[in-house]
């Protein structure tokens, strides 16, 4: 198991009351260890636990549209059940679901100030604006791999 923090580069890391953890749901495997690792962090910190669902684009990408449809469906009821579990455990987390945005780049774009935390799976694609995002947002990363390697 492997999982990687990298502190945002200055001392100025989005630490407001509110700043949130958040997490990129895409569909990958190695997004359910991001997940589970993003609701121990929010609860850790007294944070928010925001979930940002971007498999919506790369379903578009591989499947027509009654599957994607389809594909759609499957991926919330499955995070649904994940938090509904992570809720049972600790009933005062807040957690929100976030669509409508194709990647945390283009959300940490949009909101900087509201993420002290961005939590991806190993596997997460680079994302061109990705660096760029985390260094205007100040936030800090954890990239994680639970996943036994040979």
């Amino acid at each position: 198991m492997t999982d990687t923090l990298i502190a945002p580069a200055s001392s100025s890391a989005a630490t407001a009351a509110g700043a949130a953890v958040v997490v990129e749901a895409d569909g990958r495997t190695a997004s359910n260890d991001a997940l589970h690792v993003a609701i121990e962090e929010a609860v850790r910190r007294g944070a928010p636990l925001r979930v940002l669902t971007t498999w919506g684009p790369r379903h578009r990408e591989m499947y027509d549209a009654s599957a994607v449809a389809e594909r759609d469906r499957l991926s919330q009821a499955q995070l649904e059940r994940r938090l509904a579990r992570a809720l049972k455990r600790s009933p005062d987390l807040d957690v929100q679901s976030i669509d409508g945005y194709d990647s945390a780049a283009e959300y940490l774009t949009a909101h900087p100030e509201s993420v002290q935390l961005l939590v991806l799976g190993a596997d997460h694609p680079d994302a061109a604006g990705l660096q760029t995002a985390l260094e205007r947002s100040g936030c800090a990363l954890i990239t994680c791999d639970r996943r036994h390697r040979l």
